[in-house]
Order: structure tokens, then sequence, then C-alpha cells
């Protein structure tokens, strides 16, 4: 059993916050440093959507590879995020049937649809390295910026208007992953979790613009023998 194009929509919301939340830490840079302060090399830290585990088990199997394998190491330092959570926002809900009025190509037409529900998505942010200054480095050029939430405007529905997306960073936990002798790989984990109230939208309905009106009443005082006096506009 299929449904028609008419009870059918889809906004990409979730994939739209994805690409925001990647795109605000996806110009980030570590340097290397003489002494008196010059800057030798800086390198461009890469992003991933992906969990950490998956790239904490391709740093272990790395220190367990012979000369004559192929497989390339895992660059670091790098960033990795992930969603981590969806919960539904109740100090948000608003009261059933409210709508809103949207404009319409065709101007003898509206566009109208409930007001949203609203979630927070939890999301991830790792940050590994081998060593603390470029870890470190890392966090300076993101916490400036959460005080404690970082605003983006996007657009929804199909592009129809703009709302503005905070994101709340929420904590920042550490975890150094060194185990076995000095040949083992060293990892420095930072992990920032954030959270974002993202506001999901119903089906877009079209109709008429109302133009006229009609209002029935009875007064005595404007006919004589208190018939119903009928107003149209």
């Amino acid at each position: 059993m299929g449904i028609s194009n008419d009870q059918y929509f889809y906004y990409g919301t979730t994939r739209k916050i994805v690409s925001v939340f990647g795109a605000m830490f996806n110009d980030i840079y570590t340097a290397r440093k003489l002494e008196d302060g010059t800057l030798t090399n800086t390198a461009r830290v890469p992003l991933s959507y992906g969990p950490r585990s998956k790239f904490l088990s391709r740093i272990r199997e790395e220190t367990q590879l012979s000369n004559t394998q192929s497989k390339i190491a895992i660059k670091l330092p790098r960033m990795s995020f992930e969603i981590v959570s969806l919960t539904y926002d109740t100090n948000t809900k608003l009261q059933k049937g409210i709508t809103r009025t949207l404009p319409s190509e065709n101007p003898t037409k509206k566009q109208s649809i409930l007001y949203p529900t609203t979630y927070r998505i939890g999301f991830q942010l790792n940050v590994l390295a081998k060593n603390q200054d470029d870890a470190l480095q890392i966090l300076e050029q993101i916490l400036p910026y959460f005080q404690p939430e970082y605003t983006v405007t996007v657009k929804e529905v199909n592009n129809n208007f703009k709302s503005d997306i905070p994101f709340t960073i929420q904590a920042v936990t550490l975890v150094d992953d060194y185990e076995g002798d000095f040949m083992s790989r060293r990892s420095i984990i930072y992990t920032l979790e954030f959270e974002a109230r993202v506001k999901f939208y119903g089906p877009l309905r079209e109709g008429n613009i109302i133009k006229n009106s009609g209002v029935s009443f009875s007064d005595p005082a404007m006919t004589s023998e208190g018939l119903p006096y009928t107003s149209q506009q």
C-alpha cells in the first residue's frame, strides 16, 4: 500500500543540522613553532562523522602492522563527531492545532503549517591527538565561541523561512588512552558534549485565500418588524 504525493513530506531537517554542526568545526588548524614563536608549519585538522571507537580501533591496529602491510595509518590530530541522543523537549510544548501561515507562489492561495515539535539532539565531538599541545590548540579554537551557546541561522521547510538553532556545550572531558610500552602510540582524547534544539515540521497545506465574508445578526432598532438584518462585505 503506497501513499500519495500529498501525504509525503521530508525536509531533511536532521541531515541539515548534522551538516551545520560539522561546518562549525571544519576550519581548525594546528601549528608548529620555533622557540622564538615563529610558525614553521600549519595543518588543517581532518573532521569526519563516525564513532570514536572506530578511530581508536584503527590506531590500536597500527601498532600490530608489519612493514609489508599497506594499510595507511590514521593521521593525528583529527576530529570526529556523531549523534548520541534524541529526546523530546517538553519545555517548548504548544497547544495542538496552532498553525503558521506562509506565502505561496500563487497569489490566490496560501500555505499553512502546524507549529513544530522541538527535540533536543545530543552531539559528541571527539578531539584525538598524540600530544597534549595539539589537543589544546584545537580546544582553544572551539571553546571561546560557546558561552555556553552558539546560535546558527538555518533555512527551514524547503527554504520558506529562517530560524535560529542554538548549539549549547554541555561538558568537556579528557581521556588519555596511553597503555603499554614506549613503542605504543599514545592517544589523547578530549570529548565535547553538545546539545541542539531542533524543530521538526509537519506537511505544508495549501488553501484558498478568504476574500468575502458574511455576517447575520438581529437588531430590533434597525428593522421596524424586528426581522434579521443581513450585512455582506
